[in-house]
């Protein structure tokens, strides 16, 4: 995931990411991901996993749009 936008920089000048960038992507996929890992690891009854992992990537996108866009 974090190769696209760097692969983007190379043909366009519209994604313009900073060490910064990379690193705070980096941090989210891993708060995000050990936290899925956690739910998966921890709770039993499928459908509170599958509403967990929904809104823990809920959160996660919206953490996401709010960085690059400012929507909240």
């Amino acid at each position: 995931m974090l190769i696209l936008p760097a692969i983007a920089m190379l043909f366009t000048d519209e994604v313009r990411w900073t060490g910064a960038d990379f690193i705070a992507a980096a941090a989210i996929f891993a708060i995000f991901g050990c936290v899925i890992e956690l739910i998966f690891r921890f709770v039993d009854e499928s459908v509170l996993r599958m509403a967990l992992v929904c809104g823990v990537i809920i959160a996660a996108l919206a953490i996401w749009a709010d960085g690059a866009v400012g929507i909240l």
